[in-house]
């Protein structure tokens, strides 16, 4: 599919309530909640910052935590002001912004849950940058994306196609990508994910690497 029919096609959800919507049908959420259920821990008085947060859904799920948000889609960041505001700070913003920078500093966890495919390689780089210089050495980057693999369902492969994000890469490449930035990659393969039986590779990585 091409950028600009893809970006035509996918405008709508651009509308915070048209994407929650979509979040609530597909069974996104209810993925994302139940693997930090069974594997991801949380203290009462750690950092997380979420990394394109949207509408801050994840704190849905979440415990209480010292909640940071940020995303370029300034939509987005009203809605979650409105709905979550009692309970985090939310930046709108993007890797490369100072303010971001200033905000994230001596993070416990950094959360990308389906972000990164929407973005281009450069973009990606450098929310990994960005976790890998601004983490605490004992934190952690949790990566939750959609994978091609060897064993996708067949549906979840055309579906994938055709996703909005457009930058969905292969299980060893996302692996070959998060290894350069950090030292430890506990992994985690979930399928089929959605109504649409996507392939999710998701990541807890430990031991940034130092510059």
């Amino acid at each position: 599919m091409a950028k600009a029919s893809r970006d035509t096609l996918y405008a709508p959800l651009r509308l915070p309530r048209v994407y929650n919507l979509l979040q609530s049908l597909t069974g996104g959420s209810r993925d994302r909640a139940d693997f930090v259920k069974r594997h991801v821990l949380f203290r009462s008085d750690e950092k997380v910052v979420d990394a394109g947060c949207g509408t801050g859904s994840a704190l849905e799920f979440l415990p209480p935590v010292k909640y940071v948000g940020f995303d370029p889609n300034s939509g987005y960041i009203h809605a979650a002001q409105s709905r979550y505001g009692s309970r985090g700070q939310f930046l709108c913003g993007d890797a490369d912004s100072s303010e971001v920078w200033e905000l994230v500093q001596s993070a416990d966890t950094f959360l990308s849950f389906g972000v990164l495919h929407h973005l281009t390689d450069s973009q990606i780089r450098k929310i990994l940058s960005l976790a890998q210089r601004c983490l605490r050495q004992s934190g952690r980057f949790i990566f939750y994306e959609p994978c091609f693999s060897a064993r996708d369902d067949v549906l979840g492969r055309i579906c994938m196609n055709l996703d909005r994000g457009g930058n969905i890469k292969t299980d060893q490449a996302w692996r070959a990508l998060l290894s350069e930035y950090f030292a430890t990659l506990e992994e985690h393969i979930r399928r089929p994910v959605y109504w649409f039986r996507y392939t999710i590779q998701a990541f807890i990585c430990r031991d940034p690497r130092q510059l």
